[in-house]
């Protein structure tokens, strides 16, 4: 009997202590019915007072529609852990949404004997989606560089310069490192941290943010090619942007793989690999064919018209990807390819004759 007594006890005891609310659930519980409906109202009451400056409602909205471009609609939500650190209680979520169970870390903190939300972050985003493996993934926008390279040496550019190549690819490192500094400077001055919140601004904005990202690169990026093409000998300009394209085919997806498996997300598929492959195969021979032309102008006394020109075709098909990235839409993917495909082939039909009739005497040395 006194067994009996104790496991009852236990039990009663043990219930208890599972369904004990955490003294921040009321907060908890508002999070999940605000990112659900859209809500900010709901939400609102259980922000401290630096957090209703920090998560107003454009910030709220802009974190909650990119969410749900990204993993579908909200579905449920559970507590997963509990941590604390300098005063703060660290609430561990998962919030499952259709395509993606995503762990939000909500950082609470006491004010007045209640427990108000001060600060929201992903943790960990694990997808719910069949897909093909992250190698694999990786492999297809690399083999699309490479498709490139073998076009070259089936149009009978059989002397692969590998030293050209390299310095391409040293190119890319350069751009990967100051690009995006440029790029991202006046978002940050006006304190734009995220796509989300650019996309929240509204349509104009997106569009003038696309034109600002698409024409530093193009501008950034043309100008890296021109200093460095310039004076060379044809061929060897035209590896140079076969290295740049190359470069970009094995670093950027490298770039993106490291962030998918350190941060989590939803498992690429197979039609996302093979629009990789396709766009790193033409940026390849954009990049090739851009370089010849400088190496050529400079050669011929307008370089500096063709390196303007070049750059403002660049900043236009990059301010295309630029706004598919904020608004991805299939009608603007084709549209980026389509340019990307034309611009390419017109510069390759003009610059690779020119490489073929080349002389080692027609090199220009200062």
């Amino acid at each position: 009997m006194k067994k009996i007594m104790v496991l009852l006890v236990f039990l009663i005891v043990g219930t208890s202590l599972i369904s004990a609310e955490r003294p921040y659930d009321k907060a908890a519980e508002a999070t999940f019915e605000a990112l659900r409906s859209g809500d900010y109202s709901i939400l609102q009451p259980y922000l401290d007072d630096a957090m209703k400056v920090a998560f107003n409602e454009e910030k709220f909205m802009a974190f909650r529609d990119d969410m749900i471009s990204k993993y579908g609609e909200l579905r449920s939500y559970s507590f997963v852990k509990e941590g604390k650190t300098s005063g703060f209680i660290l609430g561990y979520y998962n919030f499952e949404f259709e395509k993606a169970n995503v762990t939000l870390r909500l950082v609470f903190r006491e004010v007045n004997g209640e427990y108000l939300l001060s600060g929201i972050w992903i943790d960990a985003v694990n997808s719910r989606e069949a897909g093909i493996p992250l190698g694999v993934a990786l492999f297809f926008p690399v083999l699309g560089g490479f498709l490139a390279l073998s076009t070259f040496y089936l149009l009978g550019f059989r002397r692969i310069g590998v030293a050209e190549i390299i310095l391409g690819i040293i190119l890319v490192g350069i751009t990967l490192a100051i690009q995006p500094l440029i790029q991202n400077a006046p978002f940050l001055a006006v304190g734009i941290r995220s796509n989300s919140e650019v996309v929240a601004k509204g349509t104009v904005f997106v569009v003038f943010a696309s034109i600002w990202l698409g024409f530093v690169a193009g501008f950034f990026q043309e100008s890296l090619k021109y200093g460095l093409s310039k004076g060379k000998y044809l061929n060897e300009a035209l590896f140079i942007g076969i290295g740049f394209g190359l470069g970009e085919a094995i670093l950027v997806p490298a770039l993106q793989a490291i962030q998918l498996a350190t941060v989590g997300g939803v498992t690429p598929k197979l039609t996302t690999a093979l629009a990789s492959m396709l766009e790193r195969y033409l940026a390849t021979l954009f990049h090739a064919g851009t370089t010849v032309v400088l190496a050529y102008a400079y050669k011929n006394g307008f370089g500096k018209k063709a390196l303007l020109s070049l750059s403002i075709a660049h900043g236009i098909i990059d301010t295309f990807a630029a706004y598919y990235q904020f608004r991805p839409s299939t009608v603007v993917l084709v549209i980026t390819y389509g340019l990307l495909l034309a611009v390419s082939l017109f510069l390759l039909r003009y610059g690779l004759p020119k490489v073929k009739e080349e002389r080692e005497e027609d090199r220009i040395v200062w």
